[in-house]
Parts: structure tokens; C-alpha cells; sequence
């Protein structure tokens, strides 16, 4: 996982270095989403929450590490590995709006295309398989408080 998301933040780089002025979105008030962009502004902010409610898996993993190694994690590692990712797709998109059919792997050169896909996969089936883990442990210790289905 580490793997994966270093691959994700390091790809992002490049693009955010051609246009350092995508960082401007981290300004609020620059945002122009649904009333200025209609149905596409609302889309993208449907899908930038649905990526970001990605995160309740993490709460998952307590029953295995506990909350400080898991807000460690987030903060130290996914956070910015994410933010990272978006802020590259976002200016490769702005640089060249042909490439909105796909901004993630489009981030990579052609060679690297198939090790991304692979660790994608990898990244996937263990995301998932701690999930499943963490969910069925935490239930499976006893803590009457975490349901056990809680992702």
C-alpha cells in the first residue's frame, strides 16, 4: 500500500510542476463548482465526495492497529498521496482537456501503463481483503459498539 500510494504522488508531480497554478484550488473561495459549471460541477462533486468518503474504510482497521497508527497513516501518507493525485489530474486535465476520458493513468507515461494496472489490482484486492479483516475482527473481539458490517 505504501508502494501505491507513493506511485500515485509522485506521477502527480510532473503535471503540478508544468502548472504550479493549480494549487490556487486550494483557496475556498476560488471554488466554482454547480451554479457556475452546472451539471459537470455537481458530477465532480459527487464524485471528489464519493473519493473522499473512501476513507471510512480505514475506521475498518482499528480493530488490527488502533486510531493513532490509522490517523498516522492517513495524515502522513494518504492524505497527501490523494491530494497529490487529484491536484496532477487536475492539471493535466486544464493543460489538456482531451485527456478527462481518463486523468489517472494518462498521468503515467506509456511504459509504466501496465505496472500501474498491476498495482492498482494489487492495491485493490488488499484494500478490500483489510476491510473484510477489520471488520470481522472487530466484531469477532467483542466491541458491542462496531457493527459487523462496518464498511
Amino acid at each position: 500500500m505504501v508502494l501505491w500510494f507513493v506511485a500515485i504522488a509522485v506521477a502527480a508531480l510532473y503535471q503540478i510542476a508544468a502548472m504550479p497554478s493549480i494549487l490556487l484550488a486550494l483557496i475556498p473561495g476560488r471554488a466554482q463548482l454547480p451554479p457556475q459549471h452546472g451539471m459537470i460541477g455537481l458530477v465532480t462533486l459527487g464524485a471528489v465526495f464519493l473519493a473522499v468518503t473512501g476513507a471510512e474504510a480505514l475506521y475498518a482497521d482499528l480493530g488490527h492497529f488502533g486510531r493513532h497508527p490509522i490517523q498516522f497513516a492517513w495524515l502522513a501518507m494518504v492524505l497527501p498521496a490523494l491530494v497529490l493525485n487529484y491536484f496532477g489530474q487536475g492539471a493535466l486535465v486544464l493543460a489538456n482537456p482531451a485527456t478527462i476520458k481518463d486523468p489517472f493513468f494518462l498521468l503515467y507515461p506509456e511504459w509504466a501503463l501496465l505496472p500501474m494496472v498491476v498495482l492498482a489490482t494489487a492495491a485493490t484486492v488488499i484494500a478490500s481483503q483489510a476491510v473484510i479483516t477489520g471488520a470481522y475482527s472487530a466484531h469477532a473481539a467483542g466491541d458491542p459498539t462496531r457493527p459487523l458490517a462496518a464498511a
